[in-house]
């Protein structure tokens, strides 16, 4: 919901994710921001990758395509830009820009914004990675939509920490 951020917020949260591990400083990651009126671009550009996947996609389904970019203010897309490196393979740069996008998404937290991280078929479509500005090889690790959040933050799951810890 509107607003999300504005540059300078959005400048406080891209160095919150500059901060991430990047073992061996190869800055794998690229992020490409969405929002204004591009969003309707990049709905048009899920919708073209729908039907060429599908053809016969239904009229909801080319919808909800063309939403999915409207649910925020703001949408990064976080690409990883793979570097080849003897010590540092490739799942540990995708960690990389995972845990970027998870810094960008706790420092927009910390200004207010809600945020919602999102992968699914748009984000291993060759498409719509080279619109992004990807080239080949790179893929998206995920979407990050920004905005004021409506209504009260989901309650963490009702869990112990026992259960997904134990002693070596």
């Amino acid at each position: 919901m509107e607003p999300g951020p504005d540059a300078g917020q959005l400048n406080d949260i891209f160095a919150a994710g500059l901060r991430a591990p990047d073992h061996q400083r190869l800055r794998p990651w690229h992020f490409v921001v969405v929002e204004g009126d591009r969003r309707a671009a990049l709905g048009a550009l899920f919708e073209e990758s729908l039907l060429l996947r599908k053809p016969d996609a239904s009229e909801a389904e080319r919808t909800k395509a063309l939403r999915a970019p409207l649910r925020a203010p703001v949408m990064i897309a976080g690409l990883l830009r793979y570097v080849e490196h003897p010590k540092v393979p490739r799942v540990e740069q995708a960690a990389a820009v995972a845990c970027a996008l998870y810094g960008m998404s706790l420092a927009a937290n910390d200004l207010g914004f809600g945020g919602m991280w999102r992968t699914g078929p748009y984000a291993q479509d060759p498409l719509v990675i080279s619109r992004l500005g990807g080239a080949p090889g790179d893929e998206v690790i995920g979407f990050l939509y920004l905005g004021t959040q409506e209504g009260a933050a989901k309650p963490l799951p009702d869990e112990s920490i026992q259960d997904f810890v134990s002693p070596f």
